[in-house]
């Protein structure tokens, strides 16, 4: 499966766009909510999408500490919603992060897409293209797991009280030791 696109949807739902063994392009827009992971490996790629959609903040993220509250506090008003690659079997690989920044004034969102950067260390000046593979790697490879291990966030499911009371006696007769 090589996956071309994967993009969240309201940011708790996946489209996912890949190619599959027949090279046929398979979309799939996911009703499950995704799981925790792959809204993390997504948010890991703020960072750098910060840094090149030239964005104000860009010039004083800890890149030693990515991770770091600092840089959560500097990135809160951006987010990756998407990953876009293209190229692949007969040329490089080429990826664009897609994205939102809210304004801080209006509480608008305004909507910004990466240049299209060659993964190709020889050919890209930028210096982070290691770092950048990964975190891509890490998305896809939770989409990957989305379609084919279907791992979903979990949902609390609704008890019904109504029908059959959880807290009665076990199969067994057994009562609740905090009565006798």
């Amino acid at each position: 499966m090589k996956i071309n696109k994967a993009k969240l949807i309201r940011n708790t739902r996946l489209e996912v766009s890949y190619f599959d063994q027949e090279g046929n392009e398979v979309v799939i827009k996911g009703v499950n909510e995704v799981h925790p992971d792959l809204k993390n490996a997504m948010k890991r790629l703020v960072p750098f999408f910060c840094e090149l959609t030239e964005q104000k903040e860009a010039d004083e993220l800890d890149w030693l500490n990515p991770e770091s509250d600092d840089n959560k506090e500097l990135t809160k008003m951006l987010d990756v919603t998407g990953v876009k690659i293209s190229g692949g079997d007969d040329s490089f690989e080429n990826v664009i992060l897609s994205g939102r920044r809210t304004l801080s004034v209006t509480n608008k969102i305004l909507t910004l897409n990466t240049p299209s950067i060659n993964l190709d260390g020889e050919a890209e000046e930028y210096n982070r293209l290691s770092e950048l593979q990964e975190a891509v790697d890490a998305v896809l490879e939770e989409a990957k797991l989305y379609i084919k291990d279907r791992k979903f966030a979990v949902v609390q499911l609704e008890m019904d009280f109504n029908k059959e009371d959880p807290f009665a006696e076990g199969e067994a007769g057994e009562s609740d030791p905090l009565e006798e």
